[in-house]
């Protein structure tokens, strides 16, 4: 009892290396049967990055002008006004079409001529002239069914739209679905066969139709609660585009190795899952040996580095205005040395050090989070710092996940959990946070830790969570160590764990 009409654009589209994510895969050049592939409009940039059209469009910072809008447009609306229409179905860049002459018409004080629309994988108006009405607040009354894929490459630009205005909230009355597939319409099993019962029932009740259960009255949307809009995009594997484990780097803290992190990580590894995540373990490159002042490796530290040679991520000198014998340890740690007037910490070979765990990351990334301890935290500061000053058009992109960092205050990996961290004394690398960073970050302290008035203070300098715009902190009473004790370990690593997913698209369904 359904009757389909299908309209496509006029503008023959080619593959273009380098701004194409990929050519026509088999199956759609079969169903094509030798016909050209078709877009709607063209557009161009203002980006001057050599990295695809994708990421260009997502950067919320580009510009984007569209080119043959209003013949698209007037495509639309004569085909529904020589033959009218129940429903309009867009895909994809055709769901643009439908929002572009829903705005056209706001200006125009009229509203689209049919009774509902339906966008499968929808995506917003990115030409910020023609969402100029939607922009100012206006919404269409026009109800409007909105279908997005967890997994769609396009799912959070979808929904957030590169910081504009997301296309759900152009209509007073918008639904949204979502399934956990993505850049296709829903296949999978029972849910794909929910979804469109659920949408072929609610067009129904648009368009005064029956409905086979018997709901009889129109479902009042507005009142219907949506996903939450997702705070990141999915984890996707950017060559293919295809889901992938969440991947963590882990920094080891000074005088220690990696076989020890393993070991203190292992709670955090469960609690955001086994079978989830991979974990890369680093230690530092300067070779670290005990003398006076220094602390003491205990057993279970030697057991678990099973002879290994323990490392620091840097080695540093202190500088007294007045020198006296006490070990280096107390010169650093004395809360009378607050602001640098009796020590002067001295950091050796930062920029090197930096540079070697830039290039891991370039190298052996993408990673979404870092995870560090005690000097390990440190040097993640460090290597903040000096990202943020740097544009990201500056670093060789060999990767396709390279392009999707827009700009200096957005790090390669999406957010940083910090295990008795500590802030950067050496006066050279102060003017790294000037201005605080926006970097989501995560501390977790010990409040008997022997550091711990250390990490929290500042000792006259800016205390490292003050760093980051917005810091989650979380304390314990155990010590310099990763929490053990139950049931507050639990709960942090728990409330960790929640963070990292926040920040990394979800966690994945069971």
């Amino acid at each position: 009892d359904t009757d389909f009409d299908f309209l496509e654009g006029d503008v023959i589209w080619n593959y273009r290396p380098g701004v194409d994510l990929h050519d026509a895969d088999d199956m759609s050049v079969s169903l094509s049967k030798g016909k050209d592939f078709k877009v709607w409009f063209m557009h161009t940039t203002d980006c001057k990055r050599d990295r695809p059209d994708l990421f260009k469009q997502q950067d919320p910072g580009v510009c984007v002008s569209y080119e043959g809008v209003d013949d698209a447009v007037d495509a639309l609306l004569q085909r529904v006004t020589e033959s009218p229409v129940d429903a309009v179905i867009g895909l994809f860049e055709g769901c643009i079409v439908v929002h572009l002459a829903a705005a056209r018409l706001l200006q125009q004080g009229t509203e689209l001529p049919w009774p509902c629309s339906v966008f499968f994988g929808d995506l917003p108006i990115r030409d910020d002239s023609w969402a100029a009405p939607f922009s100012k607040g206006a919404k269409a009354k026009h109800p409007s069914i909105h279908i997005f894929g967890r997994y769609d490459e396009y799912y959070h630009y979808g929904r957030r739209a590169a910081g504009r205005i997301a296309p759900e909230d152009y209509y007073e009355a918008s639904l949204v679905l979502e399934h956990d597939e993505g850049h296709r319409l829903p296949q999978l099993q029972p849910r794909a066969g929910e979804l469109y019962a659920r949408v072929a029932r609610e067009v129904r009740l648009c368009c005064g139709r029956p409905v086979k259960d018997g709901f009889n009255e129109l479902h009042t949307w507005r009142k219907a609660l949506r996903p939450p809009k997702p705070l990141a995009p999915p984890l996707l594997e950017m060559e293919m585009m295809m889901p992938r484990k969440l991947r963590v780097l882990a920094l080891t803290g000074g005088h220690s190795c990696t076989e020890v992190l393993k070991y203190q990580s292992a709670p955090l590894r469960q609690a955001i899952g086994r079978d989830l995540c991979e974990f890369t373990f680093i230690e530092g490159t300067e070779d670290w040996n005990w003398f006076e002042g220094e602390p003491i490796v205990s057993d279970m530290e030697k057991k678990l580095a099973k002879g290994a040679q323990l490392k620091n991520w840097y080695m540093d000198t202190i500088t007294e205005e007045t020198p006296t014998d006490k070990p280096n340890r107390e010169k650093q740690f004395d809360p009378k040395s607050r602001g640098g007037l009796r020590v002067n910490p001295r950091y050796h070979k930062i920029p090197e050090k930096v540079q070697k765990l830039k290039e891991l990351i370039f190298d052996e990334g993408p990673f979404d989070v870092l995870v560090a301890f005690s000097q390990g935290c440190i040097m993640t500061h460090l290597l903040i710092g000096h990202l943020r000053k740097e544009e990201p058009a500056t670093q060789a992109a060999s990767k396709r996940w390279h392009f999707t960092r827009n700009q200096p205050e957005e790090m390669p990996w999406r957010v940083s959990v910090f295990f008795n961290g500590m802030h950067i004394r050496d006066k050279d690398y102060m003017d790294l946070f000037d201005t605080p960073s926006p970097h989501p970050t995560v501390h977790v302290f010990g409040k008997a830790d022997e550091f711990y008035d250390y990490g929290r203070d500042g000792f006259g300098y800016k205390p490292q969570e003050e760093y980051y715009v917005d810091p989650v902190i979380f304390s314990h009473s155990e010590g310099h160590a990763f929490p053990t004790q139950p049931p507050r370990a639990r709960e942090i690593y728990d409330r960790v764990a929640a963070e990292i997913w926040r920040h990394c698209g979800g966690r994945p369904p069971a």
